[in-house]
């Protein structure tokens, strides 16, 4: 059923063995090199070229795996393989399971993940119980590595969330999926220069800055993202569960204080201070 998914010549190459995913642009399976042995989780990413959006994502999240994929906490891109229709694109990444013969320990990580290719954060989290304190200060402190990493490169992630933290048995990070990472190199700072995509992130862990349509933004709005899940951990829920965009900010805003007239100015959106005073005068 997976080999008929696939094109015949990565059928060759790879011996599928599960489906791990699949979403509204692609699909995943846990797979072997036939040349190797190797075990290795391909992606396939569907009309990867299908608009100038989907191309800028697809051409992004290559070439920064490229660039930033010797890193221990960012997934590996091992292999790029074309489709026969010329529109899907397969990227091979680095497994995150372990070998068979692994020395792992039950006490330090759950028999129920050990099975797992690999899983997520998201995952983890939704299952409850599974993480000690000893474990989210150690996927927390890998998070802080890999993000302070592209950020020593102008790089910002700008999708961070629990999803897109992999997990193998050993509790060893992996940050994958870049395809909304946006360098800032070469860009002017300040409204007026740095005109970048406002509809980025997940909901629940978009940063306010994001929320309110602001036409620029800085890494922080990474950290903010890393805040959320650090705090989702803790709870083992989202900190905020917002259903639309202003419901999100009348959470945040529930929580932290309202933001001064100057943190206003420098959003450099009138969309912005028109709802944020309507928020405050409810």
């Amino acid at each position: 059923m997976c080999a008929a998914e696939v094109d015949h010549h990565v059928a060759r190459r790879y011996l599928l063995k599960r489906r791990l995913g699949k979403g509204a642009y692609g699909i995943v399976w846990k797979a072997v090199d036939r040349r190797t042995g190797k075990v290795v989780a391909i992606k396939k990413i569907f009309d990867a070229f299908r608009d100038k959006t989907d191309a800028q994502r697809t051409f992004r999240e290559i070439t920064l795996l490229q660039e930033f994929g010797d890193h221990p906490n960012i997934i590996r891109l091992l292999d790029l393989m074309r489709a026969e229709n010329d529109r899907d694109i397969y990227l091979v990444l680095e497994s995150m399971a372990p070998p068979l013969s692994w020395p792992w320990d039950p006490t330090w990580w759950p028999d129920s993940l050990f099975i797992s290719l690999y899983t997520d954060l998201d995952a983890v989290i939704r299952k409850g119980g599974l993480l000690r304190d000893v474990h989210k200060r150690y996927i927390f402190y890998q998070l802080l590595r890999a993000t302070k990493f592209i950020h020593s490169g102008q790089v910002i992630h700008r999708d961070l969330k629990p999803s897109n933290v992999l997990l193998d048995a050993s509790c060893v990070v992996k940050l994958c999926d870049f395809g909304l990472a946006r360098s800032l190199s070469n860009l002017p700072e300040g409204p007026e220069g740095q005109p970048l995509t406002q509809y980025v992130a997940t909901r629940w862990y978009r940063a306010p800055e994001v929320l309110l349509s602001s036409s620029w933004y800085t890494p922080g709005v990474d950290m903010w993202s890393l805040g959320c899940i650090l705090g989702e951990m803790l709870r083992g829920q989202p900190l905020f569960q917002g259903t639309s965009t202003l419901h999100q900010l009348e959470l945040i805003l529930e929580t932290i204080p309202p933001p001064s007239e100057g943190d206003l100015l420098a959003l450099g959106s009138g969309y912005s201070t028109s709802i944020l005073h309507g928020l405050g005068s409810r």
